[in-house]
């Protein structure tokens, strides 16, 4: 016998799920400088991200403070990108539905629309906007912990602070890190994350490592690269509805640590007795600093 769920835990039991893979798939977009809150913002609103790459080198004293140049300013990004997904479920399907199914569906809604928004962002990751040569060319299975230290020192030789850089690698890439003895052997690499659960959380001074199967091709056999925050700037709001009262649910979806919001909407047709839920994400990005991400490529 199938178990009744409540309408507003399903609700409930739907967004949280939706929030928790939606903030999951999209961990690596932190490695840019990001804006994301829960304040409540229309499409088309301006946000101002700041951006910090290197700085001056130390100056001789000779009898007066100069002022120094710092890479600083302000990238200004619109809130033009909305993208949504959207399910809906009958009265009959309601009650015959069970709370794991009704969050085994709101995880996989979450982790579609992280899946378009990340590509989305990450279709500015080209030659054209980052021209540097490719910090890395090869397949998978040539990829290792020395390329890792070859990609460190491009970073480093564009002075900015590795501790704070990102390596995003695509999940083939990834893994042949994970099977890297340098990196599999706990007597090696100092702790046995890799081993143990398929973690690489540093490695040569690098402050972050992701692995995502979402880095789109660009037509440019993009595979995936190490960057600093302000080689570009992300920002995220809630979209508020002009009239919250014609909606059975309306709300934001936000996330503590990592501070990404999402909306949830909800309304039924009594024609048809139909429920149907939205969940979007509002957001903008922008290329800050071409010489802050060295792109990795397959060819």
């Amino acid at each position: 016998m199938a178990n009744t769920v409540n309408t507003n835990l399903q609700n409930n039991i739907i967004s949280q799920s939706a929030l928790e893979a939606f903030t999951s798939r999209l961990a690596p977009v932190q490695a840019f400088s990001t804006s994301f809150n829960d304040e409540a913002a229309q499409r088309g609103k301006t946000i101002s991200i700041t951006t910090l790459s290197n700085t001056s080198s130390a100056a001789n004293f000779s009898g007066t403070y100069s002022s120094q140049d710092t890479t600083y300013g302000a990238t200004q990004i619109t809130l033009e990108k909305h993208k949504f997904v959207s399910w809906h479920i009958t009265d009959t399907e309601r009650s015959e539905s069970s709370a794991v199914e009704l969050q085994r569906f709101g995880y996989q809604k979450g982790g579609d629309l992280a899946k378009a928004v990340f590509e989305d962002i990450l279709s500015e990751v080209t030659v054209a906007n980052y021209p540097d040569a490719a910090g890395f060319t090869g397949l998978a299975s040539t990829f290792d912990a020395d390329d890792v230290a070859d990609l460190r020192q491009d970073m480093i030789d564009e002075n900015v602070p590795i501790e704070q850089c990102a390596l995003v690698l695509g999940n083939a890439y990834y893994t042949s890190l994970l099977k890297d003895t340098s990196i599999s052997k706990a007597f090696d690499y100092g702790g046995t994350e890799a081993i143990r659960g398929g973690e690489i959380p540093s490695l040569f001074g690098i402050g972050y490592i992701f692995e995502t199967a979402s880095i789109p091709d660009n037509s440019e056999n993009l595979i995936g690269f190490i960057v600093h925050p302000s080689a570009m700037a992300v920002a995220m709001r809630y979209l508020q509805p002009t009239n919250s009262k014609e909606y059975i649910a309306a709300r934001r979806l936000y996330d503590d640590s990592t501070g990404m919001v999402l909306g949830y909407r909800e309304f039924y047709d009594a024609s048809t007795g139909t429920q149907t839920a939205v969940l979007e994400a509002v957001y903008g990005f922008e290329v800050a600093l071409s010489g802050s991400l060295r792109r990795m490529i397959s060819a």
